[in-house]
């Protein structure tokens, strides 16, 4: 079993700086999720980072398909 820490990716970096500068304290439920969607079309998930968060999710022992 590999828990090890990857660093984030170029993309992930990006992605978190963009959602940082754009949340604000006290954001309603609707306005988290809506920033959420837009971050994500705006930096789409790659398919190196759907490959390391399968892999992550199969190490861990109460992961069940």
């Amino acid at each position: 079993m590999n828990l090890e820490f990857l660093p984030p990716t170029e993309i992930e970096k990006q992605r978190s700086a963009w959602f940082a500068a754009h949340a604000k304290p006290g954001m309603t439920i609707d306005e988290f999720l809506r920033l959420n969607e837009e971050v994500h079309r705006l930096y789409p998930r790659t398919a190196e980072e759907r490959q390391r968060k399968t892999e992550s999710l199969m190490t861990m022992p109460e992961f069940v398909l």
